[in-house]
């Protein structure tokens, strides 16, 4: 497996080439695997830039990604898109549209 992580936690201000739109995230992973990723790590962001675990935002990243690719796509969990840990897994349950896998850091609460 190659795995490439499309933006982690960098944002604008790290770069103006890291991708955070939905539309963006599926162009870079376009360019990922044709250059032979194998597997997708995302960070879903807000309009603003934020790291989000919104159903509503995960969902259109998603669906964005696999109308682009044909790979596994997985999500953050980290505590920094979610600090408070049952908010975060009220938000993980109430998504609609799930990635194929999800990572945890288990250091966090």
């Amino acid at each position: 497996m190659i795995q490439v992580c499309l933006n982690g936690r960098r944002g604008a201000d790290a770069s103006a080439a890291v991708p955070l739109s939905p539309e963006a995230l599926a162009r870079s992973a376009a360019e990922a695997v044709a250059a032979g990723a194998t597997d997708i790590h995302v960070h879903p962001r807000t309009p603003c830039g934020q790291d989000t675990l919104s159903p509503r935002v995960v969902a259109a990243t998603l669906t964005a990604i696999r109308a682009a690719v044909r790979v596994p796509v997985g999500v953050t969990t980290g505590a920094w898109a979610e600090p408070d840990p049952r908010r975060r897994v009220e938000r993980v349950r109430a998504w609609s549209v799930l990635p194929d896998h999800a990572s945890v850091n288990w250091h966090e609460p």
